[in-house]
């Protein structure tokens, strides 16, 4: 347990991909837009609509995202409503969002090295929640992808290519959204990596994200999962 502590204190997102080594993430969101909006370029509906606020906000309804998952299919996070939700921003050049998915055993994806002694949420969340593991139906995964290799919102494709790199095509529990370009920008880079922990009432009750959490993950958000359910 002291390890897996200790790696999340030292949490790092990877190193950017060539061309983009010399620059900081928040200079590349700049130069690549990170104020547009609208729709992606698979033709996705934007996450955004008239009740969508972002960040989300802790004792608040989680904002109400509608996105395609990895089989092709649009839908809202609050179809997981009665469920507990855990919702994992990720970055796909993200050497701890890959850790977090399992590269260890899998390999990270697109030659990403994934964090060392970050082990999978599959291994963290029974470890740290007394037993409960995501074959539980009463739990729900969402990873919910802000940026692409190249730091762009991804497209439709990338959550299938993303589930079926990590084995999650065929896991029920676990949903991989495409984000779009209206959640691109400071605010979601300083969320990745990490989870947020949704109640049964589709309420924001634990922030463990980005490299200063309001929560911590093992001492406080997973330890909070079974008093949810």
């Amino acid at each position: 347990m002291k390890s897996d502590r200790g790696a999340w204190r030292g949490l790092l997102w990877a190193t950017a991909s060539v061309g983009m080594v010399a620059l900081s993430f928040t200079t590349v969101l700049h130069l690549l837009g990170s104020e547009s909006g609208g729709r992606d370029e698979s033709g996705g509906a934007r996450a955004a609509d008239s009740e969508f606020a972002w960040p989300p906000r802790l004792g608040e309804p989680f904002p109400d995202l509608q996105l395609v998952n990895q089989h092709g299919d649009r839908m809202r996070l609050s179809e997981l409503r009665g469920k507990v939700i855990l919702v994992e921003p990720v970055g796909m050049n993200c050497a701890a969002c890959n850790a977090f998915s399992g590269a260890h055993r899998k390999g990270g994806y697109a030659g990403t090295r994934p964090q060392d002694n970050v082990p999978a949420i599959e291994e963290l969340l029974p470890r740290y929640s007394r037993g409960i593991t995501l074959d539980d139906s009463r739990i729900a995964l969402v990873q919910l992808l802000l940026y692409d290799p190249g730091l762009k919102a991804p497209k439709a494709a990338d959550a299938r290519l993303w589930a079926e790199h990590f084995g999650f095509m065929e896991h029920r529990n676990v949903f991989v959204l495409a984000g779009d370009e209206s959640l691109v920008g400071t605010a979601s880079y300083n969320m990745i990596p990490g989870f947020f922990l949704i109640d049964r009432d589709f309420i924001l009750r634990a922030d463990a994200t980005g490299h200063r959490p309001r929560h911590d993950l093992f001492k406080h958000l997973l330890p909070m999962v079974p008093s949810l359910l």
